[in-house]
């Protein structure tokens, strides 16, 4: 089965994606999520402890309540508990010495279900179930609960006087300090740089392009969405000066409809990056002609963005 290593085997892929607020598709308009009373009562869960059984989300189109679990976790750079969500792929719990691929969602109120999302959802469990269904790809994702107003300065690390301070470095610290140790250590994971893909849409996708670039020990492969570049001219900047390591995949898209220069922004900012890159490493581009800044958009790339960042996973049928 692709995508899944026995403890003796070679390792695959993990990927890390960063879900974007649906509807920010203005160059001054990163609004951040209103979440209500979910994302209270998320945040509230003890850390590390499993749900009791009436806790567990309540996903009206989850694809099987069976293979997800929650818990809460406290991230000590931003002194904050968050939930965590995570699906297991098909055949997980039978097969133990299996190690797998992980994908970390953030805004994860966004990711699996449209009942607990502010504006439709990924559905990335679906696609999961259909990339395992099709080509054998077994993932498991992982989906960290946004930080409701204070999303915008969580997830960036370059400087906007509209939206400081900036926390997106003390993000970076509890991703990578806590929250995938954790689940490297909970679960069955692949935990190598190497197979390890970070990824996100609007400033969720700036969030991924700042970890692929500054933390290549971590992450060796970035999903980029809808990317808000125009929040600082820093970001240009640091591009322009730091290649991609050999080995790094990079996966750009953004929406034709998107509106605000975001398309524009976009195409430089690869053109940019493809200057830097290495022999060894790669760098895709994709402009959906009429494609808006929303998580249908997201949600129709997520497939083809995964099999190429799990490539050569996607090019033969499932046993």
């Amino acid at each position: 089965m692709l995508g899944v290593r026995r403890r003796d085997d070679q390792a695959p892929v993990t990927a890390v994606l960063l879900a974007g607020a649906p509807g920010m598709n203005l160059r001054r308009s990163v609004i951040p999520f209103l979440v209500g009373a979910v994302v209270a009562a998320a945040i509230a869960i003890p850390v590390m402890r499993r749900p009791a059984p009436d806790a567990a989300p309540r996903a009206a189109s989850v694809a099987d309540l069976t293979r997800f679990e929650t818990f809460g976790l406290a991230l000590p750079a931003l002194g904050v508990e968050r939930s965590v969500r995570v699906y297991l792929p098909p055949g997980y719990a039978d097969c133990k010495d299996c190690r797998y691929p992980v994908v970390y969602f953030m805004d994860g109120q966004n990711v699996f279900d449209a009942a607990t999302s502010y504006a439709g959802e990924w559905a990335a469990d679906e696609v999961l179930d259909g990339l395992h269904e099709k080509h054998g790809l077994a993932v498991i994702a992982v989906a960290i609960d946004h930080g409701g107003e204070a999303r915008t300065q969580e997830l960036s690390v370059w400087p906007n006087p509209e939206f400081a301070p900036a926390k997106g470095e003390a993000f970076l610290a509890d991703l990578i300090g806590t929250v995938k140790p954790a689940v490297d250590a909970r679960y069955r994971t692949q935990p190598e740089a190497a197979t390890t893909v970070i990824a996100g849409s609007s400033m969720g996708g700036l969030m991924a392009h700042a970890a692929v670039m500054r933390h290549p020990e971590v992450f060796g492969r970035a999903l980029v969405f809808s990317p808000s570049y125009w929040f600082s001219p820093a970001i240009a900047e640091e591009t322009a000066r730091t290649p991609l390591r050999p080995g790094q995949r990079v996966f750009v898209y953004v929406g034709g409809s998107e509106g605000g220069g975001m398309q524009s922004d976009a195409e430089a900012m690869a053109a940019r990056w493809k200057a830097t890159l290495p022999d060894t490493a790669a760098l895709r581009f994709i402009a959906a002609a009429k494609a808006e800044h929303n998580e249908t958009a997201w949600r129709a790339v997520l497939p083809e963005a995964l099999c190429w960042s799990f490539a050569p996973a996607c090019d033969v049928a499932a046993p």
